[in-house]
C-alpha cells in the first residue's frame, strides 16, 4: 500500500536527479526506496507487494522489472550529486567514519563471486560480500550513511582491501574536489599501506592502532628522530582528562590522556603526525590513535578520544539498523552486480530518513510534541525509524479514506496531512 506522504516527501528528495533518470528510471527509483522503507526487506518481492496496488501488476512482474532496471541506475552519479550538497558541512574536524564490514549470505549457492568472510557477530567464517561503509555523524541522533562500496574477495580484479578504500576515497574526491573531514578507522585499519594511502591523498585521519603486538610491537620515530616502540612512548605523567558517558550502563567514567609527536617515514621524509594514548576508567589495555592532526592540548586530544567512540552509536544507527531495520542482508539477487546497485539504493534510503529526521526537529514545536508523544514508551529518542512508524500510524486511516476511490481523476491531497520539509519544492 502507497502512503501518501512518504511519497510526496520522496517525490521531493528526488527531484535532484531530474537530470539523471528517465521518467520511467524515476518512477522505479522511488518505488524500490518506497518498497525498502515501508516492506523493511532487501527482496524485490517484498519491494514489490509494498509498489503492487499502485501498479496493478502480478508480483513477478514487477520484481523481473526491478531486476532488469537495476543495473540502469547511475547510482554512483547520482550519489556523487547529493554529496557536492553536502560539501558545506563537511570541515576540517568532521568525522567520518569508515566502517570494514560484511554481509553473511547463509544461502548462497546461486549468487556470483560470494567470497569469504568474517561474521564478527557470531565471531564464525562465512560466506558473503565484504564492503566499505562511510558514515557521516549528524546533530541529530545517529549518522547519515555517505557510500557503501561493495567487493568480493573472489572477484578477478579483487587485490587488496586498500585497494577498495581508495575506490571510496576517489568517489569523495570527486563530489567534493578534496578529501575533507577526518576518516576515523577501527583497529582493522592498522596497517602502512592504508596510512600512506591517506598521506598519498591528503586526507585527514585517525586510526586506532593495535596495542597488543607484544615483541612485534610497531616502531615509530619520536620527536627527536630515534626508534623506539610504539609502546614504550608513554612513560611519564598523564597530561590530560576527559569524562566518557557510557550511555548503556548509564555511569561515566574517567579517562586518562597522553599525546606524543611522532615521525612517519614516507617517500623518502619525514611527516609529522601525532599519537593520543588514552585509558578508560575499568578498562584492561588503554586505546592509542595514530592520526593527522595536531595535537597540543588536552581539548584536542579528548576531541580524538570522543569523536572515534562515537562512532559506536554512529553505526548502529547506520549501518547495523539498516541490516536489521531494513533487511538489508536478506537481499537475494544472484547477479553481484545487482546486489552492488542494491546496496547503493541502501545508501539514498538512508539519507533520505536522515533528512526527514533532520526536518522533523526543526520544523518546529508543535510536530515535534507530535512524535515525542508518538515515541514515549516504544522508542526513547525521536529517530529517523519513529519517523516513518510515525507516518503509518498517523497516515493509515487517511489511506484508506481517500486511496479506496473509484474516481478517475487522482483526488487533491489532503490538506490535514503535514509535511516534514521545509521548503517541499526546494532542491536537497
Amino acid at each position: 500500500m502507497q502512503n501518501y506522504q512518504i511519497s510526496n516527501d520522496l517525490h521531493n528528495f528526488c527531484r535532484t536527479f531530474d537530470d539523471d533518470l528517465s521518467k520511467p528510471q524515476m518512477n522505479r527509483l522511488k518505488e524500490l526506496m518506497h518498497g525498502i522503507i515501508r516492506g523493511q526487506k532487501g527482496t524485490l518481492s517484498e519491494v514489490a507487494r509494498q509498489n503492487r496496488r499502485k501498479q496493478r501488476r502480478t508480483v513477478r512482474k514487477q520484481v523481473q522489472q526491478y531486476s532488469d532496471m537495476l543495473p540502469k541506475f547511475p547510482l554512483e552519479t547520482m550519489i556523487v550529486r547529493k554529496l557536492m550538497g553536502m560539501k558545506s558541512k563537511i570541515e576540517s574536524g568532521t568525522a567520518l567514519y569508515f566502517d570494514l564490514v560484511d554481509i553473511t549470505k547463509k544461502y548462497h549457492k546461486s549468487m556470483e563471486k560470494i567470497g569469504n568472510t568474517w561474521n564478527g557477530s557470531e565471531g564464525i567464517p562465512g560466506k558473503g560480500y565484504e564492503m566499505v561503509d562511510v558514515s557521516l555523524a549528524t546533530h541529530a541522533e545517529g549518522g547519515m550513511s555517505l557510500y557503501r562500496h561493495l567487493y568480493s574477495t573472489e572477484n578477478s580484479d579483487y587485490s587488496s582491501q586498500v585497494k577498495e578504500i581508495e575506490e571510496v576515497l576517489k568517489v569523495l574526491i570527486a563530489a567534493w574536489g578534496e578529501m575533507r573531514g577526518t576518516a576515523f578507522v577501527d583497529s582493522g585499519g592498522d596497517n602502512n599501506h592504508l596510512i600512506e594511502l591517506f598521506l598519498k591523498y591528503e586526507a585527514g585521519f585517525a586510526i586506532r592502532m593495535n596495542v597488543n603486538r607484544g615483541s612485534k610491537d610497531r616502531i615509530v620515530l619520536n620527536e627527536g628522530g630515534d626508534s623506539m616502540r610504539m609502546m614504550e612512548l608513554w612513560d611519564g605523567a598523564v597530561q590530560g582528562m576527559t569524562v566518557w558517558h557510557d550511555s548503556k550502563k548509564r555511569k561515566r567514567k574517567i579517562v586518562q590522556l597522553k599525546w606524543r609527536k611522532i615521525g612517519w617515514p614516507y617517500k623518502k621524509e619525514i611527516i609529522p603526525l601525532w599519537m593520543v594514548w588514552s585509558h578508560r576508567q575499568g578498562d584492561p589495555d588503554p586505546c592509542v590513535f595514530l592520526t593527522s592532526r595536531t595535537i597540543t592540548n588536552e581539548f584536542a586530544a579528548a576531541k580524538v578520544y570522543e569523536q572515534y567512540f562515537e562512532r559506536g552509536g554512529k553505526e548502529e544507527a547506520v549501518f547495523k539498523c539498516n541490516k536489521a531495520k531494513l533487511g538489508m542482508e536478506k537481499v537475494q539477487l544472484c547477479s553481484f552486480e545487482k546486489v552492488k546497485q542494491f546496496m547503493l539504493i541502501y545508501v539514498l534510503v538512508d539519507q533520505f530518513l536522515s533528512k526527514l529526521n533532520e526536518q522533523a526537529l526543526a520544523v518546529g514545536h508543535l510536530l515535534h510534541t507530535f512524535l515525542t508523544a508518538f515515541v514515549q514508551g516504544a522508542q526513547r529518542k525521536i529517530t529517523k525509524w519513529a519517523i516513518i512508524d510515525f507516518y503509518d500510524e498517523t497516515y493509515a486511516k487517511l489511506e484508506r479514506d481517500v486511496f479506496l476511490f473509484r474516481n478517475r481523476f487522482f483526488p487533491s491531497p489532503p490538506a490535514s496531512q503535514l509535511s516534514l520539509f521545509l521548503n517541499p519544492s526546494g532542491k536537497w
